[in-house]
């Protein structure tokens, strides 16, 4: 439906057009589903010549997947570990933002000693650990909501370190549709585990969180394999 009837903007290329040629630019707003089409497949094709991109999609895809399917599930996972007694989710939910409020604050005075690249390698190390121990040590009550609480800070390092890659490597033109691409894989990821969470259990689905970090601490080693040229023109 949007591709059918949305127009593209053409910005300042259209507002040329106006002026020089206006049938043209008419022309241009009549067939905005083959100007979608085409801004899209333009971002892929520069996506797949450039491996660093592709990585870094993979780091977003995979991290933000297991942090949904996180988010979904630790809940049950504090109901499961406390059997029968109430949960205080209101003083766990704040602890939990207090921690990424943490990882956040933390980011600014690592990136001045270590580059962003080995910053987001380290953190997804430990977050992959700490979800990993969740996973391993389910009915220890300290454990889980300690690994819980270090996954969160990890959350808050990522989010200025991602956009910091993301300025570095994807070119400003099309840094909307290709972060709207990387979306794709993410929710892919999520409905997956989401509609097999009975089949899976807790378990199953912590671990699958656990693989979704681990294959992005891979990719983010794949990306520091790469010659540093950063800024795209």
């Amino acid at each position: 439906v949007a591709a059918s009837t949305w127009q593209e903007n053409f910005a300042a290329d259209a507002a040329a057009d106006c002026t020089s040629s206006p049938g043209k630019a008419l022309s241009k707003s009549h067939r905005p589903g083959q100007a979608l089409l085409a801004t899209v497949a333009d971002a892929w094709t520069k996506m797949c010549a450039d491996p660093r991109i592709l990585g870094i999609g993979a780091v977003q895809a995979l991290f933000e997947g297991s942090m949904y399917i996180f988010v979904m599930q630790w809940p049950p996972a504090l109901k499961a570990v406390m059997r029968g007694g109430d949960v205080p989710f209101g003083k766990v939910f704040s602890c939990l933002m207090a921690s990424t409020m943490l990882g956040s604050s933390l980011f600014g005075r690592l990136a001045e000693n270590v580059s962003v690249e080995r910053l987001v390698a380290g953190m997804l190390a430990v977050a992959t650990g700490a979800m990993g121990a969740a996973t391993a040590c389910s009915t220890s009550l300290s454990a889980v909501l300690s690994s819980f609480f270090v996954f969160e800070a990890c959350v808050g390092v990522y989010f200025p370190a991602i956009g910091t890659l993301r300025s570095l490597y994807i070119p400003d033109s099309h840094r909307s549709r290709m972060t709207a691409i990387f979306q794709v894989p993410l929710n892919l990821i999520v409905v997956a585990v989401m509609l097999s969470s009975k089949r899976l259990g807790l378990k199953g689905s912590l671990t699958c969180s656990t693989l979704a970090l681990k294959c992005a601490f891979l990719a983010q080693l794949l990306l520091l394999c790469r010659p540093q040229t950063r800024r795209h023109s």
